[in-house]
């Protein structure tokens, strides 16, 4: 489906009069894209966190999905509720009837409605098996609302009234693949590590805590900026992110300074794959995102106070009207900037490792139309089709863009490092036919892991990686060849 939006338009070299398109995909977008789904789902969104007090989100497991595929896979009728739920949003046991038969179950009735499904109040059954430690699960959810999701989507419950006073959930999942996912996130500042949580519902224009304090001192910035007819010296100060090998050596120094044991050298290191993750996805993340916050501001504010003098409300509508594609390009650019950023810091981060590691590598090599992002040990080794050889790709989300990487192998292992967790199982199976080895974070095969792909025979941890693979296997190879000492 495509929405056109028409507006008036004056910039210099453009026509009169210019209809901008949107598009709104059925089918599976890019990130950033927003389809007709992603559209009612926000709305159903915005409602549960209007009349809730609570929002409680969980990332779902490959069991808690299982139980309403065509095909059952596994025991459950339902979902796993975790430990955060219980008390300050769930029954807690105390406050849950035991069943006399077997006093070790504890159950309670959840009322619960599901607006992507339909209108209605449910009733299901939540159920504690204190034989089990802390098991408990709620059954039996409506079968349409888990049965398509991807691996890794969430589950999003408000805890809420009906007219009579009566407690009751309004529930939602929302799939790992959507534009809403990423929302999400971002909404309640989630990071690649969360699980479960409960939280207080989101008022209209609330923002993430962490970045409260940051906000408000960059507005007391500008602010004074303005007063001191300055705003211009300061638009130029922010006019540049610094580039991404600037900003990974940034998050590499915060990282170490953060924490005397945190080390690059695999080898020291119980859970180098976790630190990988962390780097990337929070502490560089976080260094991007506060360069990004001033530089995009301060495109905006060039663009309303063109000469530095604060506008009136006229001027502020006429520029925004007038200047809107530029504004909606800084918008577009800011989430395409973002993704490549985030994915630059993640070899920065392996490069390192493999430097601190001592272990010999060639970055970029560029053989023909291939361009591995590391050929270990040597390039000339992988020029000759050694078997003796590897290649270590590195690609913070997959989709279908590994399929790039088996072309890069030749004829040595082809490792694809990645901190993605909503890959299938069929995909990594097909990955397996192709030769390709995953390389994943520790926490991806830890135990309570909702990552589906855990199990299979191609995927390894960093940690074995570097010590099984390259350490215990490589290593006396390599060094034969007087490569590797």
């Amino acid at each position: 489906m495509r929405v056109t939006f028409a507006c008036q338009i004056s910039l210099k070299k453009m026509p009169a009069f210019t209809p901008i398109q949107f598009e709104l995909s059925e089918e599976s977008p890019e990130d950033g894209v927003l389809t007709e789904d992603d559209l009612r789902q926000l709305k159903l969104l915005d409602r549960l966190y209007e009349v809730s007090d609570k929002v409680a989100i969980k990332k779902l497991s490959k069991n808690d999905r299982a139980w309403a595929w065509h095909v059952q896979e596994g025991h459950q009728a339902g979902f796993y509720v975790p430990l955060e739920f219980r008390g300050p949003f769930f029954p807690a046991d105390s406050e849950m009837a035991r069943r006399e038969d077997k006093p070790h179950i504890y159950m309670e009735e959840i009322r619960a409605k599901w607006p992507a499904i339909s209108g209605e109040i449910l009733t299901h059954l939540y159920r504690r098996f204190t034989n089990k430690g802390t098991e408990g699960h709620l059954t039996v959810p409506p079968k349409k609302a888990f049965s398509d999701l991807s691996p890794a989507s969430f589950l999003v419950m408000g805890r809420t009234r009906d007219e009579n006073g009566q407690l009751y959930f309004e529930c939602l999942t929302v799939d790992s693949n959507s534009t809403v996912y990423s929302l999400i996130e971002a909404r309640f500042d989630l990071q690649h590590t969360f699980l479960a949580g409960v939280f207080e519902a989101p008022k209209p224009d609330t923002l993430p805590q962490s970045l409260v304090d940051e906000l408000d001192q960059l507005i007391a910035e500008f602010i004074a900026a303005i007063h001191a007819k300055t705003l211009s010296q300061l638009i130029a100060r922010y006019r540049q992110i610094p580039n991404s090998s600037l900003i990974a050596k940034q998050a590499q120094e915060e990282w170490l300074a953060k924490d005397s044991a945190n080390s690059f050298d695999p080898f020291s290191q119980k859970t180098p794959g976790n630190s990988l993750m962390e780097l990337t996805t929070e502490v560089e993340f976080t260094i991007y995102r506060r360069h990004e916050l001033r530089y995009r501001a301060s495109q905006v504010l060039e663009i309303l106070f063109r000469d530095g003098i604060a506008p009136s409300t006229q001027q502020i509508v006429t520029r925004v009207v007038r200047h809107f594609i530029p504004l909606y390009e800084v918008m577009r650019d800011a989430s395409q900037q973002r993704r490549t950023r985030v994915g630059a810091g993640f070899e920065a981060h392996i490069k390192r490792m493999l430097d601190e590691g001592q272990i010999p590598y060639e970055e970029q090599l560029v053989v023909g139309t291939r361009r591995p992002d590391f050929v270990l040990p040597v390039g000339r080794m992988y020029l000759d089709n050694s078997p003796d050889a590897l290649v270590l790709a590195a690609k913070t989300t997959l989709r279908e863009r590994w399929k790039q990487v088996p072309m890069e192998g030749r004829s040595c292992s082809i490792f694809l490092a990645t901190m993605d967790e909503k890959v299938t199982r069929s995909a990594v199976r097909e990955m397996n036919g192709k030769s390709v080895l995953l390389v994943v974070p520790e926490a991806f095969k830890a135990q309570g892991t909702v990552v589906e792909y855990a199990k299979e025979p191609n995927v390894l941890t960093f940690s074995e990686f570097f010590t099984e693979e390259l350490m215990q296997r490589r290593k006396p190879i390599w060094g034969a060849m007087g490569i590797w000492s």
